[in-house]
């Protein structure tokens, strides 16, 4: 895979925002938060840096006049996306950006800033791809199909964890005993510890994290009765009796 200007200047510790970039999942673009200015054979132009490969013939400026008043240009148009969020409110106070002169977008679209990262973690990651864009234009948002609680969904988390805005949240339903994933509405039960009461991964993710090891079934249940705390102690309690035992 070819270095990108973006990795280039991390590994020189140089600072470039980003929003839509993980390096987890493919490049894309989305959120433009990353141009810089290029000069190549004479001429200059801005270009994304999280996906344009370093090459030996340009020189690239990432804190040029054009390239910070391009970055800023951005950020408020993405603040007026999604003004609730403190995430990119930390982000833009980090770029010297307080505010945003443009008008705030509908509630039906408000703080998605449609970076794309949950669609692909979710699709190039977990394997589920239960999440997608729909829409066009300023209508253009992510959902579940029909905009119905997925069957593929897993609960596992994952969108909410890369989400950049704090937009998609993981909430635990005391009652039921279950993870839903908001706003999409998909919902799945929690594996309990045994021992210690405490909530673990969602069964979906269960099932598929045994597929993946091909453990039997029986035996992955067994071993996931208890959290990783309580297995220790038993582990450690099981060691200590055979030590006993010995002497």
């Amino acid at each position: 895979m070819e270095s990108t200007i973006l990795d280039a200047a991390q590994k020189a510790g140089i600072w470039i925002p980003t929003l839509c970039y993980n390096p987890a999942v493919t490049s894309t673009a989305n959120c433009r938060l990353c141009l810089v200015e290029l000069r190549r054979n004479g001429r200059s132009t801005l270009v994304t840096s999280c996906n344009y490969p370093v090459r030996s013939d340009i020189v690239v400026s990432v804190s040029s006049e054009r390239a910070q008043k391009a970055r800023r240009g951005v950020m408020e148009l993405l603040l007026a996306r999604a003004p609730e969020s403190n995430e990119l409110k930390e982000l833009a106070k980090k770029m010297g950006i307080d505010g945003t002169p443009y008008p705030t977008v509908t509630e039906a679209q408000r703080n998605c800033i449609l970076c794309g990262l949950c669609t692909r973690v979710c699709e190039e990651v977990i394997g589920c791809s239960a999440i997608g864009f729909a829409g066009r234009g300023t209508d253009r948002f992510v959902t579940t199909a029909f905009r119905l609680a997925s069957e593929d969904c897993i609960a596992c988390g994952a969108c909410a964890v890369v989400c950049p805005v704090g937009t998609i949240q993981i909430r635990i339903h005391e009652d039921t005993g279950e993870a839903e994933i908001s706003p999409f509405k998909s919902r799945a039960k929690l594996l309990v510890c045994e021992k210690c009461g405490k909530r673990m991964v969602t069964e979906p993710v269960a099932f598929q994290v045994n597929d993946k090891v091909k453990i039997d079934w029986e035996e992955f249940r067994q071993r996931a009765r208890l959290c990783p705390e309580c297995r220790r102690k038993r582990t450690a309690e099981s060691v200590a009796i055979v030590a006993l035992k010995k002497d």
